[in-house]
């Protein structure tokens, strides 16, 4: 646990600063929860990156989603021990914790279900809006769909806005058909290794959202594609302080291990340079702490975000007709891989506990923080 560690004591020793400055507008600005809007310093460390307690691609197959009905209490119970591992790693001034749950429109999410987590641990929890894409799986139709027709990234835009300003989709109805009041507090788009057409009008509608909201966009990629990720969001009129580009460590510029310059080429435009799978294969702990080390030493100490990518539920029969509530694959993920190993190797590599806490307090909060309804 972090705070049994000689890592940890260096980092808890930090005293937090009074007040955090967020941007340099004085309008208050809130991290919108699933439970509501919170204070930034409120949360704690916060994992910017993570899955609970589910994804599922049936819908991107034209498939029914797997049922959650008979699992959902276990679902729920393993989650909330998950994340509460996660807060038990932290101290008084390190806590509560907040995770941003990144699973957006139709692929695992359920707003009620997040309410319900959130309820059963101390830990924040942050929705999304905005569609997944990916090389592995095809795009959700009804993305697809508004991607093509006369208006459609505008219509799609209006989704997103809806989502942060009203409530996010209930999924049991049909596309847009049924909406809660839950609201998302970011907007997860994604693209494939190069730019799909597709994928493209996801960045322009989710640019348009945010531009309109202030809400913060965060984007998967797949060996590359980062930087032209933020150059299409910016050009669209996204803030950079707002853009984050997910999954850096491995393949970021599809040809380097670690693509130090690739990351600094992406933190010069401002937008937050974010290593969310620590842990993973290829994204081994001492490997993403060193390429977080040479954004440090080249002064972007303030664009550096961290997670794992972790998810407890996911249905492996995706493109089946039928699926049984057997057909879950159950796994007990480590959410405290940032807060344990991540903070030793950093300490080793001579970063010290007030960058630590820069890097897993801080930037979440400022990226995360916009005038919420």
């Amino acid at each position: 646990m972090l705070n049994t560690s000689a890592a940890a004591v260096g980092l808890l020793s930090v005293r937090r600063s009074p007040q955090f400055a967020l941007s340099d507008d004085a309008a208050p600005r809130r991290v919108q929860t699933v439970l509501g809007p919170v204070a930034p310093e409120r949360l704690g460390v916060t994992l910017t990156h993570e899955h609970a307690p589910l994804v599922d691609w049936s819908e991107l197959f034209e498939t029914r989603p797997a049922p959650i009905a008979p699992v959902r209490e276990a679902m729920l119970t393993l989650s909330a021990k998950l994340l509460d591992a996660f807060h038990r790693s932290l101290s008084n001034s390190q806590g509560p914790g907040a995770v941003v749950e990144t699973t957006p429109i139709r692929v695992g999410r359920y707003p009620q279900l997040l309410v319900d987590l959130a309820r059963r641990t101390k830990v924040h929890l942050i929705a999304s809006t905005g569609f997944w894409c990916e090389a592995l799986a095809p795009q959700h139709p009804w993305a697809v769909r508004m991607s093509v027709q006369k208006g459609g990234v505008d219509q799609m835009a209006k989704l997103f806005v809806r989502e942060i300003t009203q409530g996010m989709e209930d999924p049991s109805g049909a596309w847009g058909e049924k909406f809660t009041e839950i609201k998302a507090g970011i907007i997860k788009i994604g693209t494939s290794t190069y730019l799909r057409p597709s994928e493209r009008a996801c960045h322009v509608a989710a640019a348009i959202a945010s531009r309109e909201t202030g809400c913060p966009i965060t984007t998967h990629t797949t060996s590359g594609g980062g930087l032209e990720e933020a150059e299409l969001l910016l050009k669209r009129g996204a803030s950079a302080g707002k853009v984050i580009i997910g999954h850096q460590g491995h393949l970021d510029d599809r040809a380097s291990e670690e693509a130090d310059e690739y990351h600094r080429l992406i933190a010069r435009l401002g937008c937050y340079v974010q290593f969310d799978r620590v842990g993973h294969k290829e994204y081994e702990v001492e490997k993403q702490a060193r390429q977080i080390a040479k954004l440090i030493e080249g002064g972007f100490l303030k664009q550096v975000l961290a997670s794992h990518d972790h998810v407890p539920y996911y249905c492996p029969n995706y493109a089946a007709e039928e699926k049984r509530a057997a057909d879950w694959k159950i796994a007990e993920p480590d959410y405290t891989t940032v807060t344990t190993e991540l903070v030793t190797s950093l300490r080793r590599l001579g970063v010290s506990p007030a960058e630590i806490r820069t890097i897993l307090l801080e930037n979440p909060q400022r990226a995360l923080a916009f005038s919420a309804t």
